[in-house]
């Protein structure tokens, strides 16, 4: 018998998405919460939320411990087996082995589709950005076009102060997982660098911390899931409070750890200086010249 064509694409990678959508009224209505017992219509979210942060999205292992470990139950996989068949209700064994959830699947979609196009609209305003500072004419990927390429992002930065002639590869963002090692990362540059190197010139070397800052920051912050004005925000109070170099350094650091949530990786790395007209009060003395019985000495 042949089984299901997976419900998501392998790279649906939805676990910067900290949020998964609930339709309540169809959850209210549906045969599950209808029909089942309060455990299993439990263990049965439980296994939705946890599907959302799988790769693919929409998906979870085909195994009992597994299960049994994300609805609560623990080692006790037996007390699992008596709501398993409720919990599993709409779930559906696929091709690659796994259980997807059409509606989980649904939204998955939707999300996934969300995230591409907004970095898509990022990485085209990154390139009309660079052409009207430089005065290039670099072409403006359709949005099929840039599917087609590997949703390519990202181009060599250069700072003051860099020793190497040839600047490091700098991402606009950390590529997702599940792309490969072959298409996924050789295509992971921007339009600009394929077209100078294609004429055979060096791609432009950019020396503004304001382009360096929001032109790669900026799409960093946006791809993990935070609106572009608190990414602007963000980055203009770290800017303001460590300035350019260090933030830039630390840009280039995160680049490097790749991790879920960058905005908060950032936060760690450049914490808020206490410095300010309040600062030094947990040391001052207020008994200073006070006499024990309360006068001034």
């Amino acid at each position: 018998m042949l089984k299901n064509t997976p419900l998501t694409p392998p790279d649906c990678d939805l676990r910067d998405f900290a949020f998964m959508p609930l339709d309540v009224a169809r959850l209210r209505d549906s045969d599950l919460a209808a029909n089942e017992s309060p455990e299993a219509c439990w263990a049965a979210v439980l296994l939705w939320a946890a599907s959302w942060h799988q790769l693919p999205a929409a998906s979870i292992p085909n195994d009992d411990r597994w299960m049994a470990q994300q609805t609560g139950y623990g080692r006790i996989v037996k007390e699992w087996l008596k709501v398993r068949p409720g919990a599993l209700r709409g779930w559906r064994e696929c091709s690659d082995g796994r259980l997807y959830h059409p509606v989980v699947a649904e939204k998955a979609i939707e999300a996934w589709e969300a995230k591409r196009r907004q970095r898509w609209r990022t990485e085209c305003g990154r390139i009309k950005k660079h052409n009207d500072r430089h005065k290039t004419k670099h072409a403006v990927p359709q949005y099929e076009e840039w599917l087609s390429q590997g949703c390519p992002s990202g181009h060599l930065l250069s700072v003051p102060r860099d020793k190497n002639e040839c600047p490091d590869l700098v991402p606009s963002e950390a590529p997702s997982k599940g792309q490969g090692e072959g298409q996924g990362q050789g295509q992971g540059h921007s339009l600009i660098l394929s077209e100078a190197n294609a004429s055979g010139g060096k791609p432009p070397k950019l020396t503004d911390p304001d382009e360096i800052i929001f032109g790669y920051g900026l799409p960093m912050l946006t791809t993990a899931g935070t609106t572009e004005k608190q990414a602007r925000s963000f980055l203009g109070g770290l800017r303001k409070q460590h300035g350019d170099d260090a933030l830039i350094a630390k840009l280039r650091d995160c680049a490097k750890a790749k991790p879920l949530q960058p905005l908060e990786w950032l936060a760690a790395a450049l914490p808020p200086k206490s410095a300010g007209r309040h600062a030094g009060f947990d040391q001052k003395n207020y008994r200073e010249g006070v006499s024990a019985d309360g006068s001034f000495a």
